[in-house]
């Protein structure tokens, strides 16, 4: 198939009978892009023009009269059987037809080009917020440092104190650091001085 054979039959064949338009799309439609080598039978012509394969071939002895097509190499198809090998044409497509000014495609609407010109879009709404680097919150850093409102920003940065209602209060627990100064049991280290859990047990079992 030849996209630009088959427009050529379409727009640019001059003097072609309208009945026989259709059997010459078909042939262009197995042509290559010089229009050489169109070989397809008369019986699928009949079948793309709608016609009987009688009118197809009345419609190829027009063409040819008129000069639109003409007989090419027939080495083409050389290679399908004596009996069902059909005439190899060319198209005439040097012959063109001049196209009407009212065709022209600047001043006919085109399939796919938008005959009107789109409104604008509006972007009031969007006029109205200033872009990020004209705010003033932008003009400060952004983990502690303090915005024109008085707050602060978050910081990333994770806090080892809980604010409760009576006030700060440390957290407790084995992941976090024991105080170096702090006094050690002298027998269990690791435990104070002032309340060791297992010097209170050794108490407990002496007692006994």
């Amino acid at each position: 198939m030849s996209i630009e054979a088959v427009a050529w039959a379409l727009s640019d064949a001059p003097d072609v009978p309208p009945s026989c338009l259709a059997v010459l799309i078909g042939l262009a439609n197995h042509a290559h892009a010089n229009g050489r080598a169109a070989f397809p039978s008369q019986e699928r012509l009949a079948f793309y023009a709608r016609k009987s394969v009688r009118a197809v071939r009345n419609d190829l002895a027009e063409l040819a009269r008129l000069g639109l097509i003409r007989r090419g190499d027939q080495r083409h198809a050389i290679f399908l059987p004596a009996d069902r090998r059909p005439v190899v044409w060319d198209l005439a497509m040097e012959r063109r037809r001049p196209l009407p000014t009212a065709l022209d495609p600047f001043a006919e609407p085109q399939s796919g080009r938008p005959t009107e010109v789109p409104e604008p879009v509006d972007n009031r709404a969007e006029a109205d917020f200033p872009p990020v680097r004209d705010r003033a919150e932008a003009q400060y850093r952004a983990a502690g440092s303090a915005v024109p409102n008085g707050r602060k920003r978050a910081s990333y940065e994770p806090s080892l104190t809980i604010n409760n209602q009576k006030g700060p209060r440390s957290l407790r627990g084995a992941a976090l650091p024991t105080n170096p100064a702090a006094a050690h049991c002298p027998k269990h280290r690791g435990s104070p001085a002032h309340n060791c859990a297992p010097c209170r047990s050794e108490a407990l079992v002496g007692d006994r």
